[in-house]
């Protein structure tokens, strides 16, 4: 992955964890939330950084992803994470929300 900014490159870099169980496009997206929050919590909404993050993440290569996430997320997000999958949502046209049916319940 290709970025602009050496910061967020280094942030993507640390948060990116092999070996986890997860593809290589679960890892990216992993790493890619990861550093959009801690710019977002550290610069702001309006920081490059952060605007450079959420570019990558609605990448068409990562779209699956990204997809996949928001689905083996299902109902274990709180409040900020759904605001953000659906700032997402919105920017890319398309709805990430994991349907009821297929979230999975363990009870």
């Amino acid at each position: 992955m290709n970025f602009a900014d050496a910061q967020l490159h280094e942030c993507y870099d640390r948060n990116f964890a092999t070996g986890a169980g997860l593809s290589d496009e679960m890892c990216q997206v992993c790493a890619l939330i990861a550093a959009h929050d801690f710019f977002q919590m550290i610069e702001g909404s309006h920081s490059a950084r952060v605007h450079e993050s959420v570019e990558h993440l609605l990448s068409p290569g990562l779209r699956p992803g990204l997809r996949e996430w928001y689905r083996r997320s299902g109902a274990d997000m709180n409040q900020a994470a759904i605001q953000f999958r659906d700032q997402l949502g919105l920017l890319a046209g398309e709805s990430l929300e994991v349907p009821d049916s297929m979230v999975l319940n363990p009870s």
